[in-house]
């Protein structure tokens, strides 16, 4: 059964074929985003050279997008539950192919940066209302197994885009990759209106919660500038200490109106459920110790044991590489054993890499920095798609799409915070003890994480 405008009716949606098909449909639309990631990072110096810039500036065309995705995607996830993740996440497409197309044609460097934030806009309604879709369009066994498909793709995508996209760079220049995305995120569009199951007619519009969304927009602003410009310049001065009271203020005020609320942007009694709060501590604890330990990796290949370019970018797909290949056995096993044990072992694997990278730091072994990504790899593998499904399924089903918009904004908080811990710990020593140091406090934050993963009910 079809809509008219050639899209599935939800009943439609238990047919496993138009499963495959939604998943496929959602990846086609979210690859664009996933793809430009490496690449954006990689040829910072190239876009700046060209735009007449410097790699400080455009480098906000990374932290900013995060910075959009990290404040305005449970806002877009609540707009989807109340108004059709479908609707949103065509919205979010829309936006992320504009974005995409500004980056191509950006004549300076500062509309590079605003157009990057225009995709980090675009993916904060595609992402959680695309994963919103893909639970729903799959049975309650299945989800995790779809997910685990999911991250595969969403993981091994940059690394693709990156060994494509890098001779791409030297024939054509760097605006040549985004003239190639923009066109595929046509085809996503184009596909998510045919396939994607329209949204239930009788879906009764939910108030957005203005006041809430503000406030927790501009806790999560705050903690996060706090990090950016704390990590660059110390978090003593009044610029870091004026984000961080930000950041208390409006937490404080996020709770003060959700308790009031009709409508609330997130209710507040889903932190009182343990399988909600328990990935929401693991997780990002995780991703602290995954790109924190991923982006020292490569310095201490370069710094430390004197590789080339091109080596250090070999020893580096272990990573990825593991971690596309270990995430659909990941969502498999946990439909078999449970998110719990899970998300623990993804703990274990995540401890384990940051062990096995001090030692590697200490003895200068290529060896055990390999088996730290690939354990880190796996780690993460098997642990992300039990983080997707133990969340949102510890929620109303109404409820599908914040619950993702928080996953995904505490995620990046992990990572933001990974990545700037990583750097003020370093300092600007290159001795084996100086990174050793700095993989000591990743294997504390990624065991802490463990006790997310313990308070989670057994199954």
């Amino acid at each position: 059964m079809t809509g008219i405008d050639g899209s599935p009716a939800v009943g439609s949606s238990i047919d496993d074929r138009l499963d495959r098909r939604v998943l496929g449909t959602v990846l086609s639309c979210v690859l664009v985003f996933s793809s430009s990631m490496t690449i954006v990072s990689a040829s910072l110096p190239t876009i700046a050279d060209d735009l007449n810039s410097t790699e400080a500036v455009l480098s906000w065309a990374v932290t900013g997008l995060f910075l959009v995705m990290s404040v305005t995607t449970p806002v877009m996830g609540r707009l989807g539950d109340g108004r059709g993740h479908r609707r949103i996440f065509l919205m979010g497409t829309v936006i992320l192919g504009v974005g995409t197309l500004a980056c191509a044609l950006a004549p300076t460097a500062h509309l590079f940066v605003a157009a990057r934030m225009v995709v980090g806009l675009g993916i904060s309604a595609a992402m959680p209302n695309g994963l919103a879709i893909i639970i729903a369009a799959h049975a309650d066994q299945r989800r995790a197994e779809a997910l685990g498909w999911f991250q595969m793709v969403m993981t091994g995508a940059p690394v693709v885009a990156l060994i494509i996209g890098g001779p791409l760079i030297e024939a054509f220049g760097w605006r040549s990759v985004f003239a190639v995305l923009f066109p595929l995120s046509i085809i996503g569009f184009s596909l998510a209106i045919r396939t994607i199951p329209r949204d239930p007619p009788d879906q009764t519009p939910v108030a957005i919660d203005v006041p809430g969304a503000l406030a927790l927009g501009a806790a999560t602003l705050g903690f996060l500038l706090c990090l950016q410009f704390g990590g660059s310049g110390g978090f003593g001065r009044p610029l870091p200490i004026a984000m961080a009271a930000l950041c208390v203020g409006g937490l404080r005020v996020f709770v003060m109106v959700e308790r009031r609320a009709d409508t609330p942007l997130l209710r507040l009694d889903y932190f009182g459920r343990r399988n909600f709060v328990g990935p929401l501590i693991n997780h990002p604890l995780g991703q602290f110790a995954y790109m924190g330990g991923f982006l020292m990796a490569p310095l201490m290949l370069d710094e430390l044991f004197g590789y080339s370019v091109g080596i250090v970018a070999v020893v580096l797909l272990f990573r990825p590489a593991a971690f596309s290949l270990s995430s659909p056995l990941g969502g498999r096993w946990s439909a078999r054993v449970g998110e719990r044990t899970m998300l623990a072992a993804g703990t274990a694997l995540m401890a384990a890499s940051m062990v096995t990278w001090i030692i590697a730091a200490l003895q200068v072994s290529l060896t055990l920095v390999i088996i730290g990504l690939t354990l880190s790899g796996l780690g993460m593998g098997v642990s992300s798609p039990s983080f997707q499904t133990a969340i949102t399924g510890a929620v109303d089903a109404r409820d599908l799409g914040i619950a993702s918009g928080m996953g995904t904004t505490m995620v990046n908080i992990g990572i933001l915070s990974g990545i700037q811990a990583s750097f003020v710990i370093l300092g600007d020593g290159r001795a084996p003890g100086d990174f050793a140091r700095t993989f000591v406090v990743g294997a504390v934050v990624a065991a802490l994480g463990g006790i997310g993963a313990l308070m989670m009910d057994r199954r």
